[in-house]
């Protein structure tokens, strides 16, 4: 049960051991991510302490904090406004760039080592640029063992940092804006925070009864001790085929594997992770439907077009193949006749963003008075972090820093104002608004198709020069900022601690302090750390194939068809739009539009959700009628609680025991 109707719990923050905490989790987290690379990609994303590259991209240093305050509890006397704010300085070090969330960039490695595979005419644009490296240093860097010449690195340092600093403001901004909308009033799950808020209840002895948790515990540890110990010993029998799928648990089925997908055009990718179908039990019934019900439209209607001639050759090839058209074959997302990505990537985020402000225009209006008359003051008594007027502020200030910050990248202002307005704000906050409901986060992961936002915006549809820094720079940023969100996640990193607040009861001004304190000293401790393992131990530890800045390490074209991003962007906003109206007006219409664009989107394929949406589905409609909503919340909520911190502990000691490797092969 939710203690935002108890009395706020006013203690002092422990700010020496939070601070100690932040240095230790910060550098530590930072060091075992770069130890586990040889181990490849599927474990390096999947064992960091960050933001692990699973389907619900789940945050493994707020767990981990609370479950190893667990043998300290009475000894320190450990509250549950202790825990939240521990919860709170994880899941920002967490979005501060801590793990594999950030992919090969690495800023700022990753960026700098861009400089050795860039072609010569990209190059001479970016060789005069303060906050890239000198090549030398770049060389010497990926050799290993060379000393660290840090006034070479001072500027890469500030730039990202700064970059970091303007996103967290932006973002606190529209999370103190829409906190009490968000949280009180429409109630938001926010299911990763439920499980979370589990632990912490196991943790502080107040969960009524520990037997669910502790069946959730030993189904997490069931399944994730193998996956591990076959990581850790070759000969360990791969149980779960873990070595066959990709980040994150996805398995890309093929005819071979599957027979099935000869005759069944529209079978692509499946998730084996268990942490889906656990934090997708936690997601409203409506979208887990929607998932799996536009899932099998999808399936219907290119079964047709395939009779009808689409698709050809597509019945020999892959899951990842069928959908992303790897190897020039037909593809599902980016192909006729449906492109898919641009009706949910496109069109469905925008709806999504457009719904979230209507249906809060009077809360806006609210919330607009109250910060330019004299009682916005007495909203601090109220359960606020600050005040409104401090809020809109926050948001003011980081609109006119990130478009700042993008015209230092080299970015034009108009560029910049639309990269703000579509990619960070609009894909931000629906990629959130989907987060905070079920746990999944990437619809608005468009990859190689992304940049048709600022062309339209600047250039009406004519070609640019594809050599200025402008267009280099602009096309490279709207990569990480749609790529699954690689950057400050929108505004995932402020909500859920805050939602956390909520359930404990602890106070939300001190919430936010901590997260403030946190990200002003991991931004750069993180970078530090990276700059200094990198150097000390060269390419082995440096993650991924480096690739030219411009194609961003994607293997798809720069920009999609303007025209097909328009026209098919346009059908998926009405779908999702009329979806929405439908849903709102009439009670028993089960559709609704997330589970639509997370069906349709690049994500979702990419990570296979389908089924792990419709095993939640099946089991979360069988529990509410057999025991109704006493037995979801006394029983079921628990149980994906102890799952969560099974696989979190877990990865905890696996990462260890796999970072040990790289010093003791074994």
């Amino acid at each position: 049960m939710s203690a935002s109707s108890e009395k706020v719990i006013e203690e002092k923050v422990p700010w020496i051991p939070l601070i100690l905490l932040t240095v230790i989790s910060s550098t530590l987290g930072s060091i075992v991510y770069f130890l586990l690379r040889p181990l490849g990609t599927t474990f390096q994303c999947t064992y960091d302490w960050g933001v692990c590259s699973r389907t619900t991209f789940l945050t493994i240093l707020p767990f981990i904090m609370i479950i190893l305050s667990y043998p300290f509890r009475k000894l320190l006397k450990i509250t549950q406004a202790h825990l939240t704010y521990l919860y709170a300085m994880g899941t920002i070090i967490c979005f501060s760039n801590l793990g594999g969330v950030e992919g090969a960039y690495l800023f700022p490695v990753g960026i700098s080592r861009t400089i050795l595979h860039t072609p010569e005419e990209v190059l001479a644009v970016m060789e005069p640029w303060w906050w890239v490296p000198p090549a030398d240093e770049v060389k010497a860097m990926l050799a290993g063992g060379a000393p660290i010449n840090w006034s070479a690195w001072i500027g890469p340092i500030f730039f990202w940092a700064s970059l970091n600093y303007s996103l967290f403001i932006l973002t606190s901004g529209i999370s103190l804006i829409f906190r009490r909308r968000w949280i009180d009033v429409e109630k938001i799950p926010f299911p990763q925070t439920l499980a979370a808020y589990e632990i912490v209840r196991t943790v502080t002895d107040r969960a009524p009864n520990r037997t669910p948790f502790i069946i959730g515990l030993l189904i997490g540890l069931v399944y994730e001790i193998p996956v591990f110990l076959q990581a850790l010993f070759p000969w360990f029998p791969d149980i779960y085929g873990w070595r066959a799928v990709c980040p994150g648990g996805t398995w890309c089925p093929n005819p071979s594997t599957l027979p099935l997908m000869e005759s069944i055009v529209g079978i692509t990718t499946m998730t084996k992770d268990p942490v889906a179908f656990a934090i997708f039990f936690l997601a409203p019934l409506s979208v887990s439907f929607g998932v799996w019900f536009w899932t099998l439209v999808m399936w219907i209607v290119e079964q047709a077009a395939y009779t009808m001639g689409y698709y050809t050759g597509i019945t020999t090839q892959g899951g990842f193949c069928r959908l992303f058209g790897y190897g020039g074959t037909a593809s599902f997302m980016w192909g006729p006749p449906f492109y898919w990505a641009y009706m949910s990537c496109i069109g469905g985020a925008i709806a999504i963003a457009v719904t979230i402000l209507y249906n809060s225009i009077s809360y806006l209006r609210e919330t607009i008075k109250l910060a330019f008359t004299s009682r916005s003051s007495s909203l601090e008594e109220k359960g606020e972090a600050t005040s409104y007027r401090f809020a809109y502020t926050l948001l003011i200030a980081g609109i006119i820093l990130v478009v700042l910050w993008h015209m230092m990248a080299g970015i034009d202002f108009l560029s910049a104002f639309s990269i703000l307005v579509f990619t960070v704000i609009i894909g931000g906050v629906a990629g959130f608004y989907t987060y905070a409901h079920t746990g999944f986060i990437a619809i608005n992961n468009l990859r190689g198709a992304h940049s048709w936002f600022p062309i339209l915006v600047r250039w009406g549809g004519s070609l640019p020069d594809m050599n200025s820094k402008n267009i280099i720079m602009a096309d490279f940023m709207t990569q990480n900022f749609t790529n699954g969100s690689n950057l400050m996640n929108f505004p995932i990193a402020q909500m859920v601690p805050f939602k956390m607040a909520s359930l404990t009861g602890a106070s939300v001004r001190n919430t936010f302090k901590v997260m403030v304190a946190t990200v002003i000293i991991s931004t750069p401790l993180i970078m530090i750390t990276k700059i200094w393992i990198s150097h000390l131990y060269g390419t082995p530890v440096i993650q991924g194939g480096a690739c030219s800045i411009r194609d961003a390490c994607s293997g798809f074209a720069w920009i999609g068809n303007l025209s097909l991003s328009v026209s098919y962007g346009a059908i998926g906003f009405l779908i999702a739009f009329i979806l929405m109206i439908l849903h709102a007006r009439f009670i028993w219409f089960p559709l609704e539009p997330l589970g639509f664009v997370i069906a349709t989107s690049v994500g979702g394929g990419w990570w296979g959700v389908w089924n792990a949406f419709l095993g939640a589905w099946i089991v979360k409609t069988i529990v509410l009628r057999v025991g109704g909503s006493k037995l979801y919340e006394n029983y079921g909520v628990p149980v994906v609680g102890g799952i969560l911190a099974g696989v979190v502990t877990t990865i905890f000691v696996g990462s260890i025991a796999l970072a040990v490797k790289f010093f003791i092969p074994f």
